[in-house]
């Protein structure tokens, strides 16, 4: 039983990782995330201080279809900020979400689709007053070759701000036995690079936009990040991904949707983030 079970996640994941918005050669089955961002950087100094930080527990459950080549995700997650801007006092704000991932192969073809739902609930304070966003995004994957995967399609939520729509283009390429490049944009690229079977390296770009309720209406962040990473394999599944870097013209802006809108004019900072998953990978053709 354990080792179908394993076998269904390393097929379901390869569905994934082929045809997913987050295109990548690995699945975290179970993972916890901390990203810490102190006042201090090298850009963007004029602004207002802020200090950040970053909470995430989520997991990914696909179910297989008989084909073995199709799945179902589910995506759960948990997710808190954290931000004081000045010397105000600080202000948390949390998120509970259900994406729930179809993707399906075209038959007979080098085609794939991939269609996302998700809800979720974002507030100051997660209880029965609280507004759920629904939200998605549908993509289209060719697969050029064993190497190469382009994707196209568009995301959209009904954000706190009012709808977001932004279309997606992705890549999921092994330029060769030791260095990958997968991810979508806007949303997240990475460049990752194997030493061995303990350790692996690179870069990462990922940009943020959500919005969460307060009393007055609606706080938003929008956070890119760039940085560098390593991850440690303590055996064949349990990693530690450790990274740094620099946010890239971040904004926090709070509003009543429609009617204001005030932007916090904060500025951009180093941070750190740590990451600790159990991590399935799957192997491609060189």
């Amino acid at each position: 039983m354990k080792k179908y079970f394993f076998s269904m996640l390393a097929i379901a994941m390869f569905s994934i990782s082929s045809t997913g918005i987050n295109a990548q050669p690995y699945l975290d089955i179970i993972s916890v995330k901390y990203a810490n961002s102190p006042n201090t950087g090298f850009q963007n100094r004029n602004g207002n201080t802020v200090k950040l930080k970053y909470l995430s527990a989520g997991t990914n459950l696909p179910i297989q279809f008989n084909n073995k080549r199709d799945a179902v995700i589910f995506s759960p997650f948990f997710e808190n900020w954290s931000s004081k801007i000045n010397n105000n006092h600080r202000q948390s704000y949390y998120s509970i979400a259900l994406p729930v991932t179809l993707s399906k192969t075209v038959p007979f073809t080098k085609w794939a689709v991939l269609l996302t739902g998700i809800i979720r609930m974002n507030d100051s304070n997660i209880n029965q007053k609280t507004k759920m966003q629904v939200g998605g995004a549908f993509m289209v994957s060719n697969k050029r070759n064993e190497k190469l995967t382009w994707k196209l399609g568009i995301y959209l939520n009904n954000e706190l701000f009012g709808v977001f729509v932004m279309p997606l283009a992705g890549i999921d390429w092994k330029i060769n036995a030791r260095n990958t490049l997968f991810g979508v944009l806007p949303g997240n690229l990475t460049y990752e690079h194997k030493i061995n079977e303990h350790f692996y390296y690179g870069a990462n770009f990922r940009a943020i936009t959500n919005s969460y309720g307060n009393t007055n209406g609606y706080w938003r962040i929008d956070e890119n990040q760039l940085g560098i990473y390593l991850d440690t394999y303590m055996n064949k599944n349990f990693v530690l991904n450790v990274e740094a870097g620099h946010s890239v013209l971040r904004k926090i802006r709070t509003g009543v949707k429609g009617i204001s809108k005030y932007d916090a004019a904060v500025k951009d900072n180093f941070y750190v983030k740590a990451c600790f998953a159990y991590r399935v990978r799957f192997k491609k053709k060189n």
